[in-house]
């Protein structure tokens, strides 16, 4: 079966290149031009991806991406925007874009950013994980940080499981680059910093924190009194 992606964008020649370029590529490429017209494609069709432009003609590409995480849709969301700001990019992060890709680009980092989100999102599933105050449940928006209910973007979630089912070991930002972000390369973003600087505040409380080893990567440790 083709992929199938949702194109939310409303610059018509920008559009009809990208939707050539990943056609050619076996996705099946359905456009929208306006928030109200992406929510509509989004009810009415279950998608795999989606690659949004925030500066949308009615709305705030944002509010959409609040939308489609509010719903409790977990499909990737890569955001395509001309702004380039650090601000920017965590704002998109912290709503729950998967990945940020700033104008003008060339097709072929898309599509490879595209398909990197696609095999993350294909990714095996388990049914449930629980370590040290953190509950996880395959396919569930939220996760329970010592008895709370916390929403975790589909990156984050990816990061920490990742994280707990190698805790105390420490991992590269090559390492999570590779098997939470599906990059075979560094792409010279700092993603995996803002996604960690993220889960760190959002998991407070558990019986885990989130060290930085400093020239070598991550690790996941018991917290004081949790040994």
């Amino acid at each position: 079966m083709q992929p199938r992606v949702l194109l939310v964008e409303d610059t018509a020649s920008l559009a009809a290149s990208v939707r050539r370029g990943l056609a050619e590529e076996g996705f099946a490429v359905t456009v929208a031009a306006t928030g109200a017209e992406a929510r509509a494609q989004l009810v009415a069709t279950a998608g795999d991806l989606v690659i949004l432009d925030l500066g949308l003609p009615d709305i705030d590409g944002l509010e959409v991406l609040r939308w489609i995480r509010g719903e409790g849709r977990m499909l990737p969301v890569l955001v395509l925007t001309a702004r380039d700001a650090i601000a920017s990019r965590v704002e998109a992060l912290d709503a729950g874009a998967d990945d940020y890709l700033v104008k003008p680009f060339a097709f072929a980092e898309l599509l490879a950013r595209v398909r990197s989100l696609l095999r993350r999102a294909a990714a095996p599933r388990w049914a449930s994980l629980s370590i040290d105050g953190i509950e996880m449940q395959a396919d569930a928006p939220e996760v329970l940080v010592a008895g709370r209910s916390v929403k975790l973007s589909p990156r984050e979630r990816a990061l920490l499981e990742y994280l707990l089912r190698r805790r105390g070991e420490v991992v590269s930002r090559r390492d999570l680059l590779s098997a939470v972000f599906g990059y075979d390369f560094d792409p010279g973003t700092n993603l995996v910093d803002v996604h960690m600087a993220h889960l760190r505040r959002k998991i407070i409380g558990a019986g885990v924190s989130i060290e930085t080893v400093r020239g070598f990567g991550y690790r996941l440790m018991r917290t004081a009194g949790n040994d």
